[in-house]
Formats: C-alpha cells, structure tokens, sequence
C-alpha cells in the first residue's frame, strides 16, 4: 500500500470498494472491525478507521454505533402517486414483495384518525399493522387504519387473510368488501429516529433514521377508507414523485 502521491486510507478504501463493487463484499455484509483492516493492510487503527469513514462518506457502508459497519443495502426506488401500491413497486424493479401481518385490532379513533378519515373521535376503527420485506429484507412498518361502520366485513376478511401472513395485501381485503377502487389523495413525508421496536423489527440502529409517511387513500366517491403511518429505512428507500 505504498501508491505515490495517495494517502493510505485512500488507498485502503479504494481496494475495499473493488471488493464491494466485485461483489467479494455483498450488501448487509458486516466489514472487518478497524484493528482487522488495521493488520491486513499493515497500518494502525486510525489510518483503518479513515478508510471506512471514506466509505461512508461515498454512500458505500453504514456504520452503527455498536454493532459495527455494514455494506450498504441497495437503495428502492419508491413511486408514490395516486395509486400507490406496495407490491406493485417491488415488482416492477424485479424485487419480491413480501408483507406480513403483526397484528390486528378494533380500537376508539384518536382525534387524529378520526380526523383524517372523518369520523367522530371514538368511533371504532380496525388497526392493521404491517412489516414490509424486499427480498426477504425488512423495508417498512406500516399502521393501517380503516373506518369499520364503513366497511362491513373488513375484520374478518383480514383476519382470513392473515392465515398466509407473509402475502398480504390490502388492496385483496379491500375489494372483498366492495372497495374495487381507490386511490392515494395525500401523502405526507417526513423523518425520524425509530423507537426501540421499530428498531428491532426493521433489523436497524435506533441511531439510523426512518422516512415517515402519512396517508390517506379514498375510493371512488372521495370518502376515506384507509389512514396510514408507515416508516421506511432510510437507508433501504428513495421515494420517486410522479406528478
């Protein structure tokens, strides 16, 4: 590692980003801890931990406090638009879809879900929660919200469902009921850090930050039918706006 006229880290970081480019380093590969890189390429920890900030630096790796450096997942890119679909954005850039049920429950609105599907606080309303998987690979966590007075059935079609966890899809339960079209009429995005369950369930740091969204999707007549907040991992998804 003596190249003229090119720090070592550099050099050490290039080498390291052939190996990640040549596939010899996969994405959600842990890299050698600073002291082994240290002893491979003959140099002392700092010149080690320079190389993989560089790394990081180039959008290559992700270092977690705690646990260590990781190859960077291959960033999705995420459409959102007026028909907003999650399998159908895995499928259409040759990922498989995955999305299983964590839980179902009927719960009183909060003032907030009641006010994006226009209800009155309180009125009962059927709570899904959702972990969405690319490849096999936790990509989001999703709280759906449906208006139970509105769509008779929509429990126990989703309870049917959940029997085959990992296919999920709330467009299916949705047409059970009658709903055979809907569309997206506000998405809102924002940014956080994850709270320790989140954490654990999309495979992240609570370091690391989540995209959030807020939407809402309504049928055919403009009245609501689902209210959703789902976090993303920041570093598994871009969202692609279409207007």
């Amino acid at each position: 590692m003596k190249e003229k006229g090119i720090s070592l880290w550099r050099q050490i970081g290039e080498t390291l980003i052939g190996e990640i480019r040549d596939g010899a380093l996969k994405s959600g590969d842990q890299l050698p801890a600073d002291i082994a890189i240290a002893e491979r390429f003959g140099v002392n920890r700092h010149t080690a931990r320079q190389a993989t900030a560089y790394l990081e630096s180039e959008g290559l790796v992700r270092i977690e406090r705690g646990r260590g450096t990781f190859v960077a997942s291959d960033v999705l890119d995420y459409r959102l638009s007026a028909t907003t679909r999650f399998t159908e954005n895995l499928l259409r850039q040759r990922r498989s879809p995955a999305r299983r049920v964590l839980g179902m429950e009927e719960i009183p609105a909060t003032e907030s879900v009641a006010d994006a599907l226009r209800l009155k606080t309180g009125t009962p309303v059927v709570l899904l929660t959702l972990l969405g998987k690319s490849d096999d690979v936790p990509l989001s966590l999703g709280r759906n919200f449906f208006p139970t007075s509105r769509l008779k059935g929509l429990a126990e079609e989703i309870q049917r469902r959940a029997a085959s966890p990992d296919r999920f899809s709330i467009t299916a339960s949705l047409a059970a009921v009658g709903v055979t079209g809907y569309r997206r009429k506000r998405t809102l995005v924002g940014s956080r850090l994850p709270d320790v369950s989140e954490a654990r369930l999309l495979g992240m740091a609570r370091t690391q930050p989540v995209i959030e969204t807020e939407s809402i999707d309504v049928g055919d007549n403009g009245v609501p039918v689902t209210y959703a907040l789902t976090c993303f991992r920041a570093d598994r998804v871009r969202f692609s706006v279409e207007t």
